[in-house]
Parts: structure tokens; C-alpha cells; sequence
């Protein structure tokens, strides 16, 4: 049974990245982001200085196909497609 939950559960499972695919996913989301208004709200530094995203922006990324086929290419290349 294939289905959205079961490319939902996929996504949900922890993998180690190499560099070239953190990149690959960075310049993607870096795509998105300039497609966006300059003055949008995207997120914010927390006490601890790590990069919180606003959640409309998250989604916004997540749903991007750039990003989505990145992730895709990631996931196909680990199961020697």
C-alpha cells in the first residue's frame, strides 16, 4: 500500500547527511527564500543563537518542489536507485 503517510513515515526516519547533500538542500531552501518578499518575517536567533524558522516559512520550504526533489534525490541515492 503506497500512499501520503507512507512518504510521510519515510521522511520521519533518521538518516545521516554528507556535506554535499546539507548543500544541495541549503541552496534549495536559499532559492525559496528569495522568491519571498524582503520584509517577511522568516524566523528568528533564540537565547542559544540557533536559527528558529517561523512556522509559515517551514511549510513554505517543505512544500517547495526544488526542496522536495532534493530530499527525493537524497532518499533514492540511499537506496542505490
Amino acid at each position: 500500500m503506497s500512499g501520503v503517510g507512507d512518504t510521510e513515515a519515510e521522511l520521519a526516519r533518521e538518516r545521516r547527511l554528507e556535506a554535499k547533500d546539507v548543500e544541495a538542500i541549503f541552496r534549495a531552501f536559499a532559492e525559496v527564500l528569495r522568491e519571498l518578499p524582503p520584509d517577511t518575517e522568516a524566523g528568528f536567533l533564540d537565547t542559544e543563537g540557533d536559527l528558529r524558522l517561523a512556522p509559515d516559512i517551514g511549510r513554505k520550504l517543505r512544500t517547495a518542489r526544488n526542496v522536495r526533489d532534493v530530499l527525493r534525490e537524497i532518499r533514492e541515492a540511499e537506496r542505490g536507485e
